[in-house]
């Protein structure tokens, strides 16, 4: 794991007291609060400690909403024939069954289709913009897709098949595709007030703006404003699964799915049920550890298509049989972005100066190409860099690439800047995914490295670690880890509160966990308390825990609840380590 530079946030200042008194919270939630909330009044603080529905901005500030919402209403009322094409990961997948749901309770059936990954890719493929034209097909729904298929969408169009595309990808330097409707709070003319939507939030907009059309009113009829809010869990797993930031509406939006989402669909129960998932891991990170993994198993090791029927199915018997079979596909994948990684990893090794090189970019035939991206998450995490994962089919010259970033590195700029090498490419700030011919690796390789290189120069970016508060081991208690409930949910954009400990002293033995053994916990202490720490996937800190003796050690950390224990227990887990100067 690359070492990283440690930056403690400044004091708020008095600015702390006011809030702490109140909200009737500590100091410390306080400064961590004074911290986040932007623009900071009292008024956001309220909204932020209670996130609500009521803050989520009306749908029809979305450009092209109103054309949107009356086309498919006149759809439905016409019976026309309609299909949603969406993506094959997660944030695809809940986009379709939301509006498959929002279909079916306004009474209509709307067809899907998603792409395979291996055959198609990703986007609206060629296969299905001729068939849809084939077939006659009235209107066709991308979510989570179409912002820059301008070519597909145009052919469609051209022969009589209007498109609406739902999407929150960036749009790039071309011309939006000429769509009947674009609904992408990333548009360059977008005058919607928050931008930072998923394709499930903004499936969800068009839900709700659907939903009003056809009731005639604001008023959504009660039937319908069961509907919308049985949605929401789908549209939090989308949300968190797609590592958006968990402010402002997605916030709002994660907040309210997680609470019902034991009641959403005998699906999504199916799979809380096999993750083994309980009242206290209904959390933004037991979702994405546990069930989102399940959930884009199908896309990566088959057909994303059993992970749409598993959230579409209401019979409860059917629903665990697809969800067995996810949790199956899972355990394979496990296994392969293991295998896939080492080998990755000993490759970047090998070809790079993993120290001083910009970025990691490794090739190879044969591999698994529905993991690529996650073992080029993980490589980004090992070498505090960006990392790009590229898998040639066995015989084949084309290779498809998955690239990961780090904070304040705009990969999709990187990989724009470096275009002529590529065959096609499309993303964001921190993922990406492109193809690319074989002999132009090394011509990619140089010019990704060097526009990498060209933006840490620019922005003075390294690999940080952000700290909330400097506290004393006697601070963290049960209250502590009751109050930082409410900064939940917690994830991207508003993670886990991290805490520095000085001068504190490594006590007992150091123990090794997991079927890997790629954890491990040992005792910490200082000023007469002591507690239990956790390391989880981060092995090079067993090296600096053990070359420390019983030298004072500095220690970043999240207090929680180990809830596996009855009554549960207190623990701290471990974000890094570092020999202490006093």
């Amino acid at each position: 794991m690359a070492t990283a530079k440690w930056l403690l946030k400044p004091n708020p200042g008095p600015v702390v007291e006011e809030i702490s008194e109140k909200f009737g919270v500590s100091p410390i939630l306080a400064t961590i609060l004074a911290q986040r909330v932007n623009p900071l009044t009292m008024d956001d603080v309220a909204v932020f400690l209670k996130p609500s529905l009521n803050t989520l901005a009306s749908p029809w500030r979305m450009d092209d909403m109103d054309k949107a919402a009356t086309r498919l209403a006149a759809a439905i009322k016409a019976r026309e024939r309609c299909i949603v094409y969406g993506d094959y990961d997660t944030d695809g997948v809940t986009s379709c069954a939301l509006l498959i749901r929002a279909f079916r309770a306004a009474g209509y059936s709307l067809e899907y289709r998603l792409p395979s990954r291996f055959e198609e890719g990703y986007g609206i493929s060629n296969e299905f913009a001729q068939k849809a034209v084939e077939e006659k097909v009235d209107l066709v729904v991308t979510v989570d897709c179409g912002t820059s298929e301008h070519e597909n969408i145009k052919y469609m169009v051209d022969n009589g098949v209007e498109v609406i595309v739902t999407d929150h990808h960036e749009p790039g330097d071309r011309d939006l595709p000429p769509a009947y409707a674009i609904l992408n709070p990333k548009r360059k003319d977008s005058l919607y007030p928050f931008r930072e939507l998923t394709g499930v939030g903004v499936a969800f907009k068009l839900a709700w703006a659907l939903y009003e059309k056809l009731s005639g009113s604001p008023r959504v009829e009660p039937h319908l404003r069961e509907t919308l809010l049985s949605l929401l869990p789908l549209a939090a797993i989308g949300t968190i699964a797609d590592i958006a930031p968990l402010i402002d509406e997605n916030r709002a939006i994660v907040a309210r799915g997680l609470k019902t989402i034991h009641s959403a669909c005998p699906g999504i129960s199916a799979l809380l049920d096999i993750c083994r998932l309980g009242t206290s891991d209904l959390t933004a990170r037991g979702i994405a550890f546990s069930l989102s993994p399940r959930l884009n198993a199908a896309g990566r090791m088959g057909n994303a298509d059993l992970a749409l029927e598993l959230l579409v199915e209401d019979d409860p018997v059917r629903a665990r049989d697809l969800a067995e079979q996810l949790d199956r596909q899972n355990t394979e994948r496990q296994a392969l972005c293991q295998e896939i990684l080492e080998e990755a990893s000993k490759e970047a090794e090998h070809t790079h100066d993993v120290v001083n090189d910009a970025a990691i970019l490794v090739a190879r035939s044969g591999w698994h190409e529905g993991v690529i991206g996650i073992v080029a998450g993980r490589l980004s995490e090992i070498y505090g860099k960006p990392a790009a994962v590229i898998s040639f089919p066995t015989g084949q010259d084309k290779g498809r690439g998955s690239a990961r970033s780090i904070n304040g590195l705009n990969l999709y700029q990187a990989m724009a800047n470096s275009r002529e090498h590529l065959l096609t490419f499309g993303g964001h700030e921190l993922a990406a995914g492109f193809t690319v011919a074989q002999a132009s690796v090394e011509q990619l390789k140089k010019s990704f490295f060097r526009e990498c290189a060209m933006q840490i120069k620019e922005h003075n970016i390294t690999r940080t670690l952000d700290i909330d508060l400097e506290i004393r081991l006697a601070d963290v208690n049960f209250r502590l880890v009751e109050e930082m409930e409410l900064l939940r949910p917690v994830g991207q954009g508003n993670p886990e509160p991290k805490f520095l400990a000085r001068g504190v002293k490594a006590a007992g033995s150091i123990q090794l966990m997991g079927a890997q053994r790629q954890h491990f916990h040992f005792n910490v202490a200082h000023g007469g308390m002591a507690y239990r720490a956790v390391v989880f996937n981060n092995l090079p800190l067993l090296a600096v825990l053990e070359s420390a003796g019983r030298r004072p050690l500095d220690i970043v950390f999240s207090p929680a609840l180990n809830t596996f224990y009855s009554p549960p227990r207190l623990e701290l887990r471990i974000e890094d380590i570092r020999l202490s100067d006093r």
